[in-house]
């Protein structure tokens, strides 16, 4: 899930599109597709809202009381905590749910299960145990669709901006970015932030502090002359800006 081959497989125009999950409605960010946004020169050209239906799985014959260990994807895991708690048994991260699955099958674990989508049950030869297994449904996940060209808004069509920035010390440096949008009646949609890999720590004084970096999803269109006049307000009080993409809202979940 949190693997950077799709990205450079774009950059390297060896495929069209990668796909980034980027927050669970219930688990909340997907944390390191904020980090491949940034450390890829791709573009953010659409979003997917997706219902995930998530099953339990293990080998033909066996059963839930046999399981030991379950493998899958840190997100996964988390999106069936409850679940999961009604198990005796142990927890074991895997890049993705796929992942767990291969394991499972060419390891012949007859002890451990997998929470990952049924495509991965006809995959790997593996049996449904449970579906639903997820602890809230719908349980939707908001994915980004990336590419090497920007897109071209429509006019009438609502879009969404994305952003990264970074900010120099100082009181009220966020409030004065994020006041740039609230100046010009632009909604903000999402905030994160995020270690600044390229420099963790700052120094005030004789104290080393964390140092972040952040990321805003606002309402509007690049073409929009308030969005324009916002990030040039914001280029003002910021270290770096760099617009990830600017693309169509998406308003319903498939």
């Amino acid at each position: 899930m949190y693997n950077s081959s799709p990205p450079k497989a774009v950059e390297s125009s060896l495929a069209d599109i990668a796909i980034l999950p980027i927050e669970n409605a219930y688990t909340g960010s997907f944390h390191k597709s904020y980090d491949i946004l940034l450390s890829h020169d791709l573009q953010i050209v659409q979003e997917v809202q997706m219902d995930v239906e998530l099953c339990l799985l293990a080998l033909p014959g066996v059963h839930k009381d046999d399981l030991k260990t379950i493998f899958s994807h840190p997100q996964y895991l988390a999106q069936c905590e409850h679940s999961i708690s009604g198990l005796s048994v142990s927890k074991k991260n895997v890049d993705h749910g796929v992942v767990g699955a291969e394991i499972i099958s060419k390891q012949n674990l007859r002890d451990s299960g997998v929470i990952c989508s049924a495509r991965a049950a006809e995959l790997y030869g593996l049996n449904i145990l449970e579906c639903n297994f997820q602890d809230e449904s719908p349980n939707v996940t908001r994915y980004l669709v990336l590419a090497k060209t920007a897109n071209l808004p429509k006019e009438h069509d609502q879009y969404k901006t994305s952003v990264v920035f970074g900010l120099e010390e100082g009181p009220g440096a966020l409030c004065k970015a994020l006041g740039s949008f609230w100046k010009r009646g632009i909604n903000l949609t999402k905030i994160e932030s995020r270690p600044n890999r390229g420099k963790p720590m700052r120094i005030r004084g004789t104290e080393k502090l964390f140092n972040y970096i952040f990321y805003v999803d606002f309402e509007a269109s690049m073409t929009d002359v308030r969005a324009q006049n916002a990030l040039k307000g914001l280029e003002e009080v910021a270290s770096f800006l760099r617009v990830l993409g600017c693309y169509p809202c998406s308003t319903t979940t498939i």
